[in-house]
């Protein structure tokens, strides 16, 4: 009877074993699919954007892409006043067929004056002068900068912000929510120039210059922010042949591509740039979705303020932010120093067409 019972427990340990590894190997599928559909899961992001040709491109490039889930569009001033920049970013949502809260920043600077947008680059539309009918709906009742705070606030460690004009609604928004910071996820802003000349002084890029204050405020706040520079971006070419390519073959996407560059690239021709012309703020969404065609450095950003450089972007290396001085315990950023700019404009081509 004794070992009758000694067989039973042993024959009872043995089937429980085998449901324990049964129930692993069931759950193993299981998991490497959840991982999986976390890995692939689409980044939330807010588009902060004064549309703009370059900014068009670049919201049809975020909307046409897997990689992103656009949360919501907040306007503001740059390439054209806010409330332009705003009609064209509920226009742009009715071309792409998205119904995201559009929301109105604001108005004018922090502390500097409002300088005219550059109608001779973009158009008095904003859009190279193609005059699209009204947009189909309205705002929200939410400024930007309430809009950003109280997303962030419900996706707190979700929310990447890509900055494409002034940062004056980021810098509000760390205004009204101090604690803002600890709860994006990132921030990645395109402007400002270390090397390479200017586009509105010799030493500033519109989107910085714009608003020198804000810029100062956003970029040495202690998160994770990326500044993708005009440096990088002059890298990276829209061409006649590209542009062609988009039209023939990336459907309704691809045709108004086509269409809002012609203004621009106008532009771009009478400046003496014959190749194509910069395709800035989408090789910031870019990076957004890969980075790894990037390079990058660490760096304690400072922004002049007045003066004839207002504006000028200031990247200090360790051996000045290491010591005292007006770069000392500044939170690191991280700027962009290189691209692959054939891998930025396949990925871009590749997300019209093929979707």
């Amino acid at each position: 009877m004794v070992a009758e019972l000694s067989i039973l427990k042993i024959s009872l340990k043995l089937s429980n074993d085998h449901r324990v590894k049964m129930k692993i190997f069931t759950a193993i599928p299981v998991l490497f699919f959840l991982l999986s559909v976390a890995g692939n899961a689409a980044e939330k992001v807010i588009i902060d954007t004064d549309p703009g040709v370059d900014d068009a491109l670049a919201i049809v490039f975020a909307f046409n892409s897997s990689e992103l889930e656009v949360v919501g569009v907040t306007s503001i001033f740059g390439n054209v006043n806010t409330p332009l920049a705003t009609a064209n970013s509920l226009r742009l949502l009715d071309i792409v067929g998205s119904d995201v809260p559009v929301a109105e920043g604001a108005i004018k600077p922090l502390y500097s004056p409002k300088m005219p947008p550059p109608d001779f680059v973009h158009g008095k539309d904003g859009l190279g002068e193609i005059y699209l009918p009204p947009p189909s709906r309205k705002p929200i009742e939410e400024s930007a900068a309430e809009f950003i705070v109280r997303t962030v606030m419900e996706y707190p460690g979700d929310i990447t912000l890509i900055v494409l004009g002034p940062m004056t609604n980021i810098a509000i928004a760390l205004s009204i929510e101090p604690d803002l910071p600890r709860h994006v996820k990132k921030v990645v802003a395109m402007g400002g120039v270390l090397q390479v000349m200017g586009n509105v002084t010799p030493v500033a890029s519109a989107n910085i210059w714009n608003d020198a204050h804000a810029a100062d405020i956003v970029l040495r706040t202690d998160w994770d922010v990326v500044l993708v520079t005009a440096d990088t971006t002059r890298k990276v070419r829209v061409k006649d042949n590209w542009l062609d390519n988009i039209r023939r073959n990336g459907g309704d996407a691809g045709k108004f591509v086509h269409r809002v560059s012609q203004f621009y690239r106008e532009f771009y021709r009478s400046t003496g740039v014959l190749d194509g012309f910069y395709n800035h703020d989408p090789t910031a969404m870019a990076y957004v979705i890969n980075p790894h065609l990037f390079q990058t450095e660490q760096r304690a950003i400072r922004v002049v303020t007045d003066g004839i450089s207002i504006g000028h972007v200031i990247a200090a290396k360790e051996r000045h932010y290491g010591q005292p001085g007006p770069w000392f315990d500044i939170p690191l950023a991280t700027i962009t120093t290189d691209v692959d700019s054939d891998g930025v404009m396949k990925m871009i081509a590749d997300t019209i067409i093929n979707d």
